[in-house]
């Protein structure tokens, strides 16, 4: 591998949020994009953005001292093992950028603003509530028919959702990576998606090419934990999931819902006895 400075090359745009809140219709849409690749997950990310973390705490005094590897050093060769990682399937696409979409990326996003500092990161947010119906109907089936305590599981993946907020928080409220971290809501990308993405392309300093609201129709590799959401991506853009937890939650895991996330909810306009504001 031939380690080069991360300025050198276009900064890579990461998306995240928590799972089944509409990451891979934004993966898709974004690769619709003449001059963008976001390929299908690549799921290491965070592993390495971590692990250059545990670098820095651990070791980057006697890596200087011992190896001269100093910390913009140290931070520039885990960049550019991330960009080992998407060169391939980048540059096989002819495209200038590239994105990288892997939901748990937001748990990296200060580190990774650190080993990038250009690059854009881009946080899908939904309501919980759906998040947690979609999120269900997946651990029901990953129970193949045995039986689970859903109302309990409800409130762990809220839980999730709510400590997965308070890193848009902190991003949000901290000067140092506001100005690269842009949050987008499912449920506006669905109802109003031209100037939504409108505003995306601009944050991402692209022009915004009417092709991406065509996404369904480039065929496209789905597979691995994106197979969940094929169907999706492969049709129009579509609101019927929008407040599918009414149907899809019992009253039992509805509350256990609204327990944990209630006041995160309220905070994000997210009516707690009604749809999503």
């Amino acid at each position: 591998m031939s380690f080069q400075a991360s300025t050198e090359v276009p900064a890579p745009i990461f998306i995240g949020g928590v799972p089944r809140s509409g990451t891979t219709l934004l993966r898709v849409i974004l690769d619709t994009h003449p001059r963008i690749h976001c390929g299908t997950e690549l799921r290491v990310v965070q592993a390495l953005a971590n692990l250059s973390t545990n670098a820095e705490q651990s070791a980057a005094k006697i890596l200087e001292s011992a190896y001269g590897v100093d910390l913009p050093r140290l931070r520039e060769i885990f960049a550019e093992l991330i960009l080992e990682f998407l060169r391939p399937a980048w540059q096989a696409s002819g495209k200038p950028r590239v994105a990288e979409k892997t939901p748990w990326n937001l748990l990296a996003f200060p580190q990774l603003h650190r080993l990038f500092p250009r690059s854009p990161l881009i946080h899908v947010i939904r309501d919980p509530r759906d998040v947690v119906a979609s999120r269900l109907e997946r651990d029901r089936m990953a129970a193949s028919g045995n039986a689970i305590d859903t109302v309990a599981l409800a409130g762990h993946r809220a839980r999730e959702w709510t400590d997965a907020m308070a890193i848009g928080r902190f991003m949000r409220s901290n000067s140092e990576f506001a100005a690269r971290y842009f949050e987008i809501r499912y449920e506006a990308l669905v109802r109003t998606p031209e100037p939504v993405l409108r505003e995306l392309f601009a944050f991402l300093e692209e022009d915004f090419d009417p092709a991406v609201l065509n996404f369904h129709r480039t065929q496209r590799e789905v597979t691995g934990s994106e197979e969940w959401s094929a169907q999706a991506v492969q049709r129009p853009l579509f609101e019927s999931s929008i407040g599918r937890w009414k149907q899809d939650l019992s009253e039992s895991e509805q509350a256990a819902v609204t327990s944990v996330a209630g006041g995160t909810m309220e905070h994000l306009g997210y009516a707690v006895n009604g749809m999503p504001a």
